[in-house]
């Protein structure tokens, strides 16, 4: 399938600051509504949870 290049970019970065999210793309969904999926455990802290939306919020600002 094809992937968006910002979902491509996206999920690189996660990855770099060590959050693992898995782009969807087309034919998964339909062209335009790529998205990023990622998988919340019990294990998963408050502080976990804050990390990955703060990183999210950095990447926002930068792009």
């Amino acid at each position: 399938g094809l992937n968006s290049p910002l979902t491509t970019d996206l999920v690189n970065y996660l990855i770099e600051n060590g959050i693992l999210g898995t782009g969807l793309n087309y034919p998964v969904v339909p062209k335009g509504d790529e998205e990023i999926r990622f998988q919340i455990n019990a294990d998963h802290t408050p502080y976990d949870i804050e990390y990955a939306l703060t990183v999210l919020k950095d990447y926002k600002e930068r792009n």
